[in-house]
């Protein structure tokens, strides 16, 4: 038998199962778009037509990439964005430590793009710059797109933020984008903001939201477990994490929350499935934070839908972290919010929700500033009574 027949018949499967989800699709969205302008049969009932069609047709969507697997390109040429759009080269080698070292997979140069503009070194010396990383399950999405600049925007609109950095991370979908690739550009772009560009650690804010969240806590659990490699940031925004890559954690079907958030059980797995090495188990810190709180180190702010299926998991990693006596976190709950609010709020049609969520991490982040400002003065004033 030729070889290769096994992989063409499974090919085969593969595409008429692709065509009938297509066929699917197409005969449900007529159907959503006339049983949804009922409210009594929205998943919540604050719901507007706007807010449940595209719940529904973004679950749709996630479904259908999930089968097809489509892989995200990922350019070093800024294009039609060359204006904002920056290259990273890796950062010297012995900053990339266990478990960023001993991997096939290495340190490479990467692409990101500013929003809106470009860090300005001489004339941005005051306020906040922020590195954000764009959700999309490990597997899809790119900092290039309106939706996944669009936080971004609103952090550099409302709060004190000169601009935001979005670097291209590798995806897990592409040939190597396993872990550690994210963690290693993470720390790429991280090296990149503090020493290419001149930018303190204390004015330097992390932000991620859903698999960006969880890159964004890997990377404070790297620079705390190599303390003094690279100072750490002022503070992390974390916005919908994904908290928990074991297979009971993405379970979505099984969660209280199912009908009211557009992520699927196939999104996340294919995001797992790709996402985390064969000899790793997804048990382990880098793959789960949820199981395995730690000293922070920096202020962490955390937004939460109120019916996002991460929702009970995002509670109970708060309340692990809240265990650690010197950890400083504040969560904040979008009030009938679905998954990452953050990023998907003008397309939804909640912005007003998104602007709150914005304007509550920027006072807790001035309430923070304050108080390191009149410790600072407090040390001072005994610094001078003792001499």
């Amino acid at each position: 038998m030729d070889n290769g027949q096994p992989s063409l018949v499974r090919q085969a499967f593969r595409i008429i199962y692709i065509l009938i989800l297509i066929l699917t699709a197409s005969i449900r969205i007529p159907f959503l778009l006339l049983s949804t302008i009922p409210k009594s049969l929205r998943p919540h009932p604050t719901w507007s037509y706007r807010q449940t069609l595209c719940n529904h047709l973004t679950k749709i969507f996630f479904n259908l990439l999930s089968t097809i697997k489509s892989r995200t390109p990922r350019s070093l040429n800024g294009g039609a964005q060359a204006d904002t759009f920056s290259l990273a080269d890796p950062a010297p080698a012995h900053l990339y430590q266990k478990p960023l070292s001993g991997s096939p997979i290495q340190p490479t140069r990467i692409g990101g793009i500013w929003v809106p503009r470009r860090y300005d070194r001489d004339n941005d010396k005051d306020g906040w710059v922020v590195l954000h990383f764009h959700g999309g399950a490990y597997v899809t999405l790119s900092p290039r797109l309106p939706t996944a600049q669009y936080g971004p925007r609103m952090l550099c609109k409302e709060l004190p933020v000169k601009t935001v950095f979005c670097p291209q991370y590798r995806l897990a979908s592409s040939t190597d984008g396993t872990f550690p690739a994210a963690l290693q550009d993470a720390l790429t772009a991280y090296r990149y903001m503090l020493q290419d560009q001149g930018i303190a650690a204390s004015r330097l804010i992390l932000s991620g939201d859903s698999s960006g969240g969880h890159l964004a806590i890997s990377l404070l659990r790297y620079l705390n477990q190599h303390s003094g490699l690279l100072p750490l940031p002022a503070a992390a925004l974390l916005h919908s994490p994904w908290l928990d890559l074991t297979e009971t954690g993405i379970q979505v079907e099984a969660n209280r929350h199912a009908s009211t958030d557009y992520l699927s059980t196939s999104l996340l797995q294919w995001g797992t499935q790709s996402f985390v090495p064969n000899d790793i188990s997804a048990e382990t810190a880098y793959m789960s934070p949820l199981k395995h709180p730690f000293a922070a180190g920096v202020p962490l702010w955390l937004q939460v839908g109120s019916e996002e299926v991460f929702y009970d998991q995002i509670l109970e990693f708060v309340d692990g972290m809240e265990r650690f006596k010197d950890n400083d976190c504040e969560l904040y709950t979008v009030e009938y919010g679905m998954h990452d609010v953050f990023a998907v709020g003008g397309d939804f049609g909640m912005e007003d929700q998104a602007r709150k969520a914005v304007l509550a991490a920027r006072s807790f982040l001035e309430r923070k500033r304050s108080g390191e400002e009149q410790a600072a003065a407090e040390q001072g004033m005994t610094d001078r009574s003792r001499r």
